[in-house]
């Protein structure tokens, strides 16, 4: 084991998965590269989003294939059937050619949502580590949010009970 992989002791689930089959994807094959160089990794491809039933860290997607203009509104519906952990969506790395305009277009929608993603060009790979490195914190930050949330309430609820116990035992306590 390198001493120079990030998240020590911790091995991340990637998932993969080619938006269009026909279509093959060498900057997929170089982010697998980059990664298993950077972290200890698990790369599990995907014949469909449905097959994400295990939990995954990152899903990267291949959509090299997919048309311009039909990229808003498939971007928008592959968003509905991204894996979710506990109501967390999987920060997603999606490989397109995807011009500036159509980016622009969906911007609103971006900033809107709970998914995080982030569209990269196949020939910016070398850009990855750090967006990748990012998107991971941002993963177990939200997860520790959610487990610090979950606490919360069971303390709360905590609190009420005991606070019902001790009116009841104030209840049938002699008064002075």
């Amino acid at each position: 084991m390198s001493d120079n992989f990030i998240f020590q002791g911790r091995r991340m689930r990637v998932c993969s998965w080619n938006a269009s089959p026909g279509f093959i994807s060498a900057a997929s094959a170089a982010l697998e590269q980059q990664l298993r160089m950077l972290i200890q990794v698990e790369i599990v491809p995907l014949k469909s989003l449905t097959d994400a039933t295990a939990p995954c860290d990152l899903l990267i997607i291949s959509a090299e294939g997919i048309d311009d203009e039909a990229f808003p509104s498939w971007l928008k519906s592959v968003s509905e059937r991204i894996p979710n952990i506990h109501g967390i969506p999987v920060p997603s790395i999606i490989f397109g050619v995807v011009p500036a305009p159509v980016q622009r277009e969906l911007l609103r929608w971006a900033v809107e949502g709970n998914w995080y993603f982030d569209i990269v060009d196949p020939g910016h790979v070398t850009s990855l580590p750090v967006r990748v490195a990012n998107f991971l914190r941002l993963h177990d930050h939200l997860h520790e949010v959610r487990r610090i949330s979950d606490a919360s309430r069971l303390l709360e609820a905590r609190v009420r009970e005991m606070e019902t116990q001790i009116t009841e035992i104030l209840k049938g306590a002699p008064r002075p």
